[in-house]
């Protein structure tokens, strides 16, 4: 589940509905970096440092886009989460996913679990680091777990 809805969340969805989500339908004169951009912040926002419990790394995602790959980072560090473009340091799991389906993760119309076990999503690197994503940007609905 994703956290109630906001702007980004709200445009994101506008992007899907207006034909980003049906698989092949983006062309290289959409705006994939700009929409890029919002599912990055939208992640960066579900954020939970709570639910993180210290811990740090970088997650990079490979993203195939009709205008080749495109990579992105979420990196969490000292109970804080960044999205960029470039960072300096390795990532601790790179997470392969096409655009549509990022978008269709970030708008909670695919689960992450499922579109792993059906070959959408793929992880290389560190895959134990990479199951925190559910943990840390999960549900907003339900309370972090307590040590």
């Amino acid at each position: 589940m994703t956290p109630p809805p906001d702007a980004r969340h709200l445009r994101l969805k506008h992007l899907v509905e207006a034909g980003a989500a049906a698989r092949g339908s983006l062309s290289p004169d959409d705006d994939i970096d700009r929409l890029l951009e919002l599912v990055f912040e939208w992640f960066r926002s579900c954020f939970s440092p709570a639910r993180a419990h210290g811990y740090s790394g970088t997650f990079q995602y490979a993203v195939n886009t009709p205008l080749g790959v495109r990579h992105h980072y979420i990196v969490v560090e000292s109970g804080s989460c960044t999205a960029a473009t470039t960072v300096d340091r390795p990532a601790d799991a790179t997470i392969g996913v096409d655009i549509d389906d990022l978008v269709a993760l970030a708008v909670g119309e695919l689960k992450g679990t499922d579109a792993f076990v059906n070959g959408r999503l793929k992880i290389s690197g560190d895959v134990f680091f990479a199951m925190n994503w559910i943990e840390w940007f999960g549900s907003r609905s339900t309370p972090p777990t307590r040590d």
